[in-house]
């Protein structure tokens, strides 16, 4: 795909940075227009900009927007290497969204430079650089150490290392070869939109035997409390370097180490909280490092130095084509990827730090030359530790702090801290942004439930229990499939009306931990029998806290039933991205004339919240109509449809 004008050429200066340079880019932008025009087609298919400066002509390729509502993805593959060269339509990568796993097309001809981030990468935002793609083959070449907004290749000019006091430089080293091999578990992503979590519980102890499929923790999300499984670990647990109770843990942090070796065990006894978080962060600061107090566990002869950490024999693909082209070997990098997997920032480090090609081999075992980390990923690493550390230290109240209860400022009255779980947190966030950015409209109606109370007592005769909540959820996906236009959504990227592939209904249920909502899939096509075993099914999962992601992730339209509570109307706050919920209210009895004669029938009110970008009242009113027929007529609410 080509952009006009996108890029043509602006010479500037960034100043000088932390090494003395003074780095130079060269960049161009067309009329302001014509780049607006452009713009969301670039973000769409990932082309972020071409560049001409310092390094060949190249095009740079950014994580594309797959889905209406992604906001970031991840890498589940590359199908494609440096050298190799692609066409419009060539598979890139198989990315994975907040939706599905979904191909990345290329929109562009050439050739693969260079892959900016390895397999399995996460969490990548929309536009940030993946690729850079060349139209010459022999341009490739130049590529082998660059990176997104250099001017000339990463090998020009080297950086001057920055001095560091002795006993800084020397603690990474300690800290590094001075205990066993051991793997980092991080806090893992249990759900789509989880982003941080609390550890709940811990099930597993310093010393533990793990194996795949063991249950570790118990960890609250911003949906339920889940259990983090181990995936293929396994071994002993050296260290557990969050304690139990500690909240809003980032999705990455590092949780426990493990070792193979139970006799490795003794080596991390000693270990306070502190050095425990310092050794889980691998190559960093040395200040840092020297600061947490890493000193090596008491050798048994005073020439003996301790084991240089054994890098594994699996290479991500962008931290084999760096060792390639600097010539270092898998050996002359300290790993710290899981199960001392060599990672791009690893070799990144070591390049920085000075690390000679066979500098391992030729090292005696008695002495290891310290090798300092690179000073901006070491920045980094400490900073997304940060959270970790203050959590800890939130965890660990001192001598004179107050106790959950006390006395007001200036009312003087007494108070109590209740902790807000994550699921009530995630909750007030959303419904907040909903209430503040959702220009809402509302709409209420009556539906009589007679011949509901009817189709019940016939069912109830066979030994079949139905609820008034199952035909109101069996006949709100009737209206739905009768409106087809009120199954949408408002794609806030698109600022377009977007419809959705089938009629999942959320069921509000309220549990201790907060409000929950699990989805009957495809509720148009499903019997009212049906639906009444599924959601019956789902209720009592919400409540024991045993959903798993797939049964509350998505849905198209919500229902929420607060008639038991003898309310007899209110009003609900849409639940983004849905652009419509229907509150429900209790049934009562009224005194209605038919045939001129006053007559009592029991009707229930039901109030419609809708997103006013996506409805209309003629739209509201259609939906509310459809709905209050087929629970006038609810015998169609038994049979089950085709879709």
């Amino acid at each position: 795909m080509q952009l006009p004008g996108v890029l043509l050429c602006v010479v500037g200066s960034l100043g000088r940075g932390v090494f003395g340079q003074r780095l130079h880019y060269a960049f161009a932008c067309s009329a302001k227009s014509q780049l607006q025009r452009h713009e969301a087609a670039a973000q769409s298919c990932g082309v972020l900009s071409r560049c001409f400066s310092g390094v060949p002509a190249h095009t740079i390729v950014g994580m594309p927007a797959l889905s209406p509502t992604m906001s970031q993805g991840n890498i589940a593959k590359w199908h494609v290497k440096p050298g190799q060269e692609v066409s419009p339509g060539s598979v890139l990568a198989d990315i994975e969204t907040d939706k599905a796993t979904l191909a990345f097309e290329n929109q562009d001809e050439g050739f693969v430079a260079k892959l900016l981030v390895p397999d399995g990468a996460r969490d990548i935002p929309i536009g940030q650089p993946v690729l850079v793609l060349v139209e010459d083959a022999s341009s490739v070449a130049a590529f082998a150490n660059f990176t997104p907004g250099q001017s000339a290749p990463a090998d020009a000019a080297p950086a001057a290392p920055v001095e560091q006091p002795p006993a800084a430089i020397a603690a990474p080293a300690l800290m590094e070869h001075a205990y066993p091999p051991h793997t980092r578990l991080t806090m893992p992503s249990l759900s789509p939109t989880m982003d941080r979590g609390n550890i709940v519980a811990w099930k597993v102890s310093p010393g533990t035997a793990i194996k795949a499929g063991d249950v570790l923790a118990d960890i609250e999300t911003d949906k339920a409390t889940l259990a983090y499984e181990a995936v293929a670990e396994e071994g002993y647990v050296a260290a557990l370097l969050v304690p139990e109770g500690t909240r809003d843990v980032a999705v990455g942090t590092p949780l426990a180490l493990l070792v193979e070796d139970p006799e490795h065990l003794a080596a991390f006894a000693r270990l306070t909280p502190e050095q425990a978080h310092a050794l889980a962060l691998g190559p960093q600061s040395g200040q840092a490092a020297a600061a947490a107090g890493i000193t090596p566990p008491a050798s048994q002869g005073p020439a003996e130095a301790a084991p240089r950490v054994v890098a594994s024999e699996r290479l991500g693909p962008a931290a084999r084509l760096l060792l390639e082209s600097s010539g270092l070997k898998p050996e002359d990098v300290t790993p710290t990827g899981p199960n001392n997997i060599i990672t791009k920032a690893d070799v990144l480090a070591a390049i920085a730090g000075g690390v000679k090609p066979g500098s391992a081999a030729a090292a005696k075992p008695a002495a290891t030359k310290p090798v300092a980390a690179a000073t901006a990923p070491a920045a980094a690493t400490l900073k997304a530790a940060a959270p970790v550390a203050a959590a800890t230290a939130a965890a660990q109240p001192s001598a004179g702090s107050a106790g959950p209860s006390g006395s007001g400022g200036s009312g003087g009255g007494s108070y109590t801290d209740t902790p807000n779980s994550q699921i009530r947190r995630i909750i007030a966030a959303r419904l907040l942004d909903s209430k503040r950015n959702t220009p809402s409209l509302y709409m209420r109606a009556d539906a009589c439930l007679d011949a509901v109370a009817d189709l019940r007592a016939s069912l109830a005769a066979r030994g079949t229990k139905v609820s008034v909540n199952d035909c109101v959820l069996r006949a709100v996906a009737l209206a739905l499939r009768d409106v087809p236009a009120a199954n949408v959504h408002w794609d806030e990227a698109a600022s377009d009306v977007r419809a959705f592939g089938g009629v999942d209904i959320s069921v509000a249920v309220a549990t201790e931990r907060g409000l929950i909502t699990p989805i009957v899939r495809a509720a148009d096509v499903k019997g009212l029998l049906a639906v009444s075993r599924e959601v019956r099914a789902l209720a009592l999962k919400a409540k024991d806290n045993k959903l798993k992601p797939e049964e509350f992730t998505g849905g198209s339209f919500t229902v929420s039933n607060l008639g038991m509570y003898g309310l007899t109307h209110f009003s609900a706050i849409i639940n983004p991205p849905q652009a419509a919920i229907l509150a429900v209210g209790g049934a009562t009895e009224r005194v209605v004339l038919v045939g001129g004669q006053p007559a009592v029938r029991s009707a229930m009110s039901v109030t419609l919240s809708a997103d006013g970008r996506v409805y209309d009242g003629e739209l509201a009113g259609a939906v509310l109509a459809a709905f209050r027929r087929h629970m006038e007529q609810p015998y169609e609410l038994l049979s089950a449809t085709s879709s």
